[in-house]
């Protein structure tokens, strides 16, 4: 029985039990096994753009003795995937603007999946904002820690009655907003460091060389606005 990582044990978690999934981005494999073993997947469609990965993919699953039930492909994103071929697509590991640019050059496909789970690692508030003008709705959310890093697994499925679509603030699109809803202590932990990090930064903007350089402005007025969206979570925690 494999053991998964505990970012990738709530990445399967988020997965229904389902015909067919795909795994975009397989790596090693390890999550398209645990699904085989555990029949929460009956079939497996493990992708990813580079040869090494897959190959050591396709090593792993057949000594796990689950070859006819994993079909691996050699893809750039969703390119080798058909609509309707997958119940749910994971797109786990990567940045966020990489996973914003597969989805969106497999749009259709992607609309097709009864739901996708996403791993990005960096880029939150461009990626949930892009997904929202797409007409992707937020299903379920976790935070996760890994080599001292806090990010976010999102599991989130197209909407097409525009009634039922939603409007996040930013606040929701940079936290995420079931993780605000669940206030899970990563959370907390994930603000404590933000509110450190940019506070120090903000401070040796204002005291440089070239504090009145629209650059530098700008740059003050972001910093200042994340500032203002953690002061209100932290008091609504």
């Amino acid at each position: 029985m494999i053991k998964l990582s505990p970012r990738l044990q709530i990445v399967y978690d988020m997965i229904p039990v389902c015909q067919t999934v795909a795994d975009v981005g397989c790596d090693h494999g390890y999550l398209s096994i645990a699904l085989l073993e555990n029949q929460r997947a009956n079939y497996v469609i493990a992708m990813d753009v580079n040869k090494g990965p897959l190959n050591k993919a396709k090593e792993n699953v057949t000594a796990a003795g689950f070859l006819e039930s994993c079909e691996l492909r050699l893809s750039d994103g969703l390119s080798k995937l058909k609509s309707h071929e997958a119940d749910v697509i994971c797109i786990c590991g990567m940045g966020g603007a990489l996973i914003e640019r597969i989805i969106k050059n497999g749009l259709e496909v992607a609309k097709s999946a009864s739901c996708l789970i996403i791993e990005p690692q960096s880029e939150y508030f461009e990626l949930r904002k892009s997904l929202m003008s797409l007409g992707f709705v937020i299903d379920d959310e976790d935070l996760t820690t890994e080599e001292n890093k806090i990010y976010p697994i999102i599991k989130i499925h197209f909407e097409a009655d525009l009634k039922k679509r939603l409007k996040y603030t930013d606040a929701q699109l940079t936290y995420g907003p079931k993780v605000i809803e669940k206030q899970p202590q990563l959370l907390q932990k994930l603000l404590d460091k933000n509110q450190s990090e940019y506070s120090n930064i903000l401070d040796k903007l204002k005291k440089g060389e070239a504090p009145k350089k629209p650059a530098t402005i700008a740059r003050c007025q972001e910093l200042e606005k994340q500032l203002d969206i953690i002061h209100q979570l932290k008091n609504s925690l």
